[in-house]
């Protein structure tokens, strides 16, 4: 076990987590060994479905398929001499680099990775208030010796200009359950008073897959009549690379805590984040560009997928106070 250890060899293997949302938290960490040790080369190690998402901050990325077995991908990634590697979780990539016998396995020290570190950190508890969960990569990095302090680690990609009509995406469907999601009547109530005063464009957009929300938002604007505002649906099946691609032409992105206001905030892209069930302190998305509206719900927050109760955390969220908060975002200069 390890308090603190200095990252050894030049070839550093960097496993990406599985989940989107923790790839999100994760990128300042890793960019952070990027900007600390020019004399490091680190390779992503992830999924073939995410390699538009870390193709955005790393040139070396070593992509895999997410069905391969533990020793198949030890097979792949026998291919590269990695002098070290820094695991985040267990995983079969994690497994892999195990097997092949990596010199230094870095990672916290937890049963969770107990078997697969060769040296486990030490990280002792923060005693005081809660702490956002981009810290639980931050702390680990610290204690390597790399600094987690430099603005870079944190800068967006450049952002495109910014749309003469501003363009509102909606995000109504959550992949963290139905108790992130604000209630479809609020979207639309929402869409009709921003519209009154604001010659906007409204798009509809959801991660890939099933989107039930996004689906019964897009018929109630059907029928609604445009007054300044315009509604549009982003149409057709979308995959992460045509969604990281679709995010920066919008102005911002309204919608409940989901891996894609994650995403948005990962490429810059001003939020208003509509925190139900989770904490706006420990679960907000990166960055001061965003607006975070929260009831502060005597039950919130719960982190449950589904509300044992009347959802008070988001219906009490009320259409005018994220009109005004959108509002907000739009006089904001810059937005970039």
């Amino acid at each position: 076990m390890s308090s603190s250890v200095k990252i050894s060899g030049s070839s550093l293997a960097l496993v990406a987590p599985l989940d989107l949302t923790e790839a999100c938290l994760a990128t300042p960490a890793f960019r952070a060994i990027k900007n600390a040790r020019p004399d490091l080369s680190p390779v992503i190690l992830c999924p073939k479905s995410a390699v538009p998402f870390w193709s955005i901050h790393f040139a070396q990325i070593l992509p895999y398929d997410e069905t391969a077995s533990a020793q198949q991908l030890a097979e792949r990634f026998s291919s590269g001499t990695f002098h070290s590697a820094i695991i985040l979780e267990d995983s079969r990539a994690a497994r892999a680099l195990s097997r092949l016998g990596i010199p230094q396995r870095l990672g916290r020290e937890c049963a969770e990775l107990k078997n697969l570190l060769s040296e486990p950190i030490s990280i002792a508890t923060a005693v005081g208030p809660p702490r956002h969960k981009v810290t639980l990569y931050l702390d680990l990095i610290d204690k390597i010796g790399c600094s987690t302090n430099n603005p870079a680690n944190f800068s967006p990609p450049a952002r495109l200009p910014r749309p003469q009509v501003p363009r509102i995406a909606l995000a109504p469907d959550s992949d963290f359950g139905p108790s992130a999601q604000w209630p479809i009547e609020s979207f639309h109530q929402f869409t009709e008073l921003l519209a009154k005063t604001h010659e906007v464009e409204f798009f509809l957009v959801s991660l890939p897959g099933k989107s039930p929300a996004t689906d019964a938002l897009s018929q109630l604007l059907q029928k609604q009549k445009p007054s300044k505002g315009k509604k549009s649906q982003t149409g057709g099946d979308i995959n992460l690379g045509n969604l990281l691609e679709m995010l920066p032409t919008f102005t911002a992105l309204v919608g409940g805590n989901s891996t894609l206001i994650h995403l948005a905030a990962h490429l810059g892209l001003p939020t208003v984040a509509l925190m139900g069930p989770h904490s706006p302190i420990t679960h907000r998305p990166l960055g001061r560009i965003h607006e975070v509206l929260t009831t502060h719900a005597e039950c919130s927050p719960c982190n449950l997928k589904k509300c044992p109760l009347d959802h008070r955390c988001l219906n009490e969220l009320t259409p005018e106070a994220v009109t005004q908060a959108t509002i907000r975002l739009l006089d904001a200069k810059p937005l970039q």
